[in-house]
């Protein structure tokens, strides 16, 4: 993963191409694309950047606070051999 005033370059920090995965995150207050959220004020939107045509997530504001809250914890880190433990 390349960071702000990391020195690697892409492939030095382990970008394949131009066409990886990019995951961006925008909060909007139109939920006519989740009308299964309509009653939300806002929802958490997430999609791949090098995709942007493909599907998107979308996350109430309870839904996105618990998901951060389980970055934080750690529930999604990967073991050495990339899975899930």
């Amino acid at each position: 993963m390349h960071t702000p005033g990391d020195d690697a370059s892409p492939a030095q920090a382990g970008a394949v191409d131009s066409e990886e995965s990019r995951v961006e995150v925008y909060v909007t207050t139109d939920t006519s694309a989740a009308p299964h959220k309509a009653g939300e004020a806002k929802l958490y939107v997430m999609y791949d950047a090098a995709k942007p045509d493909g599907d998107r997530l979308y996350f109430t504001e309870a839904e996105w606070d618990a998901f951060v809250l389980g970055v934080k914890d750690g529930e999604f880190d990967l073991d050495e051999s990339g899975n899930l433990p």
